[in-house]
């Protein structure tokens, strides 16, 4: 048996990758002027896939789980990808 959360938390990680590529190839914040959008949707679908897959596994206690840890580490994500890193002289 499978402890109580820990497909939530793993899920939660698997959006978080997603969400960390999406911002680590946003043309924008490369100033890049070729975007990829097939690759950018398939992180943006990919984000959303264990919460699709709990929520059909009828694993709500998971799924509150994954819903409340990805959107913590998406904010996060969030945050440190915007930051300006100082030139180093």
């Amino acid at each position: 048996m499978m402890l109580l959360g820990w497909l939530g938390l793993s899920g939660a990680l698997v959006s978080a990758a997603c969400i960390a590529l999406l911002a680590a190839v946003d043309p924008k914040r490369r100033g890049v002027a070729l975007a990829r959008p097939g690759l950018r949707w398939l992180l943006l679908s990919g984000a959303f896939m264990p919460g699709l897959a709990l929520g059909l596994a009828s694993r709500w206690s998971d799924f509150l789980i994954w819903i409340g840890a990805a959107a913590i580490l998406g904010w996060a994500i969030a945050a440190l990808a915007n930051t300006r890193r100082k030139p180093r002289s």
